[in-house]
């Protein structure tokens, strides 16, 4: 084996994967996907980022070995829908049970049944929530009795993300303040025009946070997007902390000509990525971690 083919075989070893093989679930701007949650195996809750009344809120993703297919459903109890859905995640140990995040910080919790959802409870605000708030990522995960929800501020540019959680209380729906300041994240991809540091984030069984990260120059692209493992949630009982940030995030792939604004885990602990291409639609792909 010659010098060059093992440098060639080095460098494809040492890159992250990257998976390509989107499948399309419709064209049109309405039905970009900006959160992603399972509702079983093969099934998927989406939030879309419309804002006039006649736009849908609202789909289930079916997702096949080949194809995938999209079906909007008409959000809650027919009230007034919420503008900008730019985040959303299953409540562990409560099927059909999910939150919704707006981009200005307002969370509903919402329960599917079949293709009828209905609000649960009052909307609250996230603490850290201002009028120029633009948040675009929402994740709850339980370890235990202690349930973590975390969101986040997009960042724009060479302005990081900023992370923050709480402890959240399923049964009462209510969010303690967070222990800790915000905690800023720049992502090293893309580096393009309106790169937003993250787009989404999930944080998987054993704790490892998972975000997302997109460019988006206009309507019609050009789009780049990229996946990082974070940080690790994980309880210091001596200091009390939970999240322990990476010096130096983990790339686990990288992707040209779409923008994911959607990230989650599959039944069987995949990634499960969707995006909002706005002009040219959306696509869903599952990510072998």
């Amino acid at each position: 084996m010659n010098l060059k083919l093992i440098i060639t075989l080095t460098a494809l070893l040492a890159a992250p994967a990257c998976f390509a093989d989107w499948q399309s679930v419709g064209e049109g701007k309405t039905i970009g996907i900006s959160g992603i949650a399972p509702i079983d195996k093969t099934r998927y809750l989406v939030v879309h980022d419309n804002k006039k009344p006649d736009q849908p809120r609202l789909s289930i993703i079916t997702v096949g070995s080949k194809t995938a297919s999209l079906a909007s459903i008409a959000w809650c109890d027919k009230a007034k829908p919420p503008i900008d859905l730019e985040g959303l995640t299953a409540i562990p140990n409560h099927s059909g049970e999910y939150l919704v995040l707006e981009s200005k910080g307002s969370v509903t919790r919402i329960k599917l049944s079949g293709k009828t959802c209905k609000v649960t409870h009052a909307a609250f605000n996230l603490p850290t929530q201002t009028e120029a708030s633009n948040m675009e990522a929402l994740a709850l995960q339980c370890f235990g009795k202690n349930c973590l929800l975390a969101w986040a501020e997009r960042g724009k540019n060479q302005q990081p993300a900023q992370l923050s959680f709480g402890v959240f209380d399923v049964k009462n729906n209510t969010l303690s303040a967070p222990a800790n300041p915000p905690y800023p994240f720049h992502a090293p991809a893309p580096t393009a025009d309106e790169a937003r540091s993250i787009s989404d984030m999930a944080i998987g069984q054993d704790g490892g946070l998972w975000v997302s990260a997109a460019s988006d120059q206009g309507d019609d692209g050009p789009f780049q997007s990229a996946v990082y493992k974070i940080g690790q949630f994980q309880k210091d009982k001596g200091k009390g902390e939970w999240l322990y940030p990476f010096s130096n995030p983990e790339e686990h792939s990288k992707y040209d000509k779409v923008k994911i604004e959607a990230l989650n885990f599959t039944a069987d602990g995949q990634l499960i990525l969707g995006t909002d291409d706005e002009n040219q639609g959306a696509k869903v792909g599952v990510y072998p971690k």
